[in-house]
């Protein structure tokens, strides 16, 4: 008796032990992978690692309420040998009552610096009003290190929140004159560039709450000879938007209607801009609020004295975008699209993705007019108007794994040799007792 509870013993740490072994492998092909795995599951981590390209993508995915959230960024491995380049995407997928799907995403593409002269608190990029007040366009292409924060859950007053952040190390800027663009006028290192997210769903509302977190200036190096300085000078940071639904669609800002590939006026005053969506209310950019500006070192040891502002946006034109940017697609469009199948995330049928400045419908820029180099931190709201929970069930299917078929592959193998192993045990058992008898 004793020998046959040893060998069921064996069996069951046997069958065990192939389990855990089979979940790890299984979630680390999953996390690593080819391509963006859509999973049911309620919030995940991982990295894409796209074909013949030494850069990998970090990604967040939210899918909770019927709505997805997807937060892409650009990353190396620790040896490479290069500074990582900085890209960063965020999007949202939803349905709105009447089961239209839309999708909408957004992308910071450029940093620029200027000299307020109008005391408005936004930048004003129309030459015929006057002096035009943009001075240099920051290139920020590169960093030395990076962080993550993956998702985390936390519950506040009954509603689930999902909070994750990527931090870029030592971020490399570059200034060039928005006049002459010819050579490099100073170079200079950001502490960090922090992104962070704050996505949670209350009703048929969903509130996606952006922080971007922009550290204080060092290492300022001057090229062209010239007394440059940082002080009082503004930043302001220009995004590109992208829209994609079945149905015609229309953007309006403070009310208005807008399209930043037709507008006239260079620069709009904007405190709302909305996307309506075959009439109905689909996505909200709210602007405006305060904005933190750390005065002096600001860490563990020192605390920096902190000044509060009010933060300003405007709706750009794609005619005041100087030509040089608006030809180029949006920093690290064409390395994510080939990661954003609309399609075969999401089901049904999409154009292929890409955001540019030519299709974008809403260009805008945040303006910081109190900056001097110094870390600032601000945290505009994106708000998704999306189909109930109560009426989800009838007209938004499921999402479900995707597996590749190197993870199929790999399942097979764990399920044929899984069976192997429990014949060989039973085999033995039953040579055992024969031999008994």
């Amino acid at each position: 008796m004793g020998k046959t509870a040893a060998l069921l013993i064996v069996l069951v740490f046997l069958t065990s032990l192939f389990s855990v072994i089979s979940h790890t492998s299984v979630n680390g092909m999953v996390e690593a992978s080819h391509t963006l795995h859509v999973s049911s599951v309620e919030y995940m981590n991982g990295t894409i690692v796209p074909k013949n390209s030494p850069l990998f993508i970090w990604y967040d995915w939210i899918n909770v309420s019927n709505t997805q959230v997807i937060n892409y960024a650009i990353y190396a491995t620790p040896n490479f040998s290069f500074p990582i380049p900085i890209a960063n995407l965020l999007g949202q997928h939803f349905r709105m009552e009447d089961g239209t799907q839309v999708f909408m995403a957004s992308a910071l593409s450029e940093l620029e610096v200027y000299r307020e002269i109008y005391d408005n608190g936004i930048q004003s990029a129309n030459e015929t009003e006057g002096e035009r007040e943009i001075l240099y366009y920051l290139y920020t292409n590169m960093s030395d290190s990076y962080s993550m924060t993956p998702v985390q859950k936390v519950v506040e007053d009954q509603i689930p929140h999902y909070r994750w952040s990527f931090t870029y190390e030592n971020t490399y800027g570059y200034l060039q004159n928005a006049t002459a663009r010819v050579g490099v006028v100073a170079s200079l290192i950001f502490s960090h560039i922090t992104l962070s997210y704050d996505f949670s769903v209350n009703g048929n509302v969903s509130n996606l709450k952006t922080n971007f977190d922009i550290g204080k200036v060092n290492n300022l190096k001057i090229h062209d000879y010239s007394q440059f300085s940082l002080e009082g000078l503004s930043l302001a940071l220009l995004y590109a938007t992208a829209t994609y639904t079945s149905k015609p669609y229309t953007t309006y800002v403070n009310g208005e209607e807008f399209n930043s590939a037709v507008a006239e006026n260079s620069t709009v005053d904007a405190k709302l801009a909305q996307i309506e969506v075959g009439g109905a209310q689909a996505y909200d950019f709210v602007f405006g609020g305060n904005y933190t500006l750390y005065r002096g070192e600001n860490n563990e040891t020192i605390q920096a004295f902190v000044e509060t502002y009010e933060a300003k946006a405007e709706a750009v034109a794609l005619s005041s975008v100087f030509p040089i940017i608006r030809v180029n697609p949006v920093k690290g469009m064409e390395f994510f699209r080939d990661q954003l199948n609309l399609t075969e995330l999401f089901g049904g049928s999409w154009q292929d993705f890409n955001i540019n400045y030519e299709s974008s419908s809403l260009i805008y820029r945040i303006c910081f007019s109190a900056w001097d180099g110094m870390q600032i931190e601000h945290d505009p709201l994106y708000v998704g108007y999306i189909l109930s929970t109560e009426n989800a069930e009838a007209q938004s299917p499921s999402l479900s794994p995707k597996l590749t078929p190197e993870v199929g592959k790999f399942l097979t193998t764990i399920v044929f040799g899984s069976v192997i192993v429990v014949a060989i045990v039973i085999l033995s058992l039953l040579l055992y007792f024969k031999k008994r008898k």
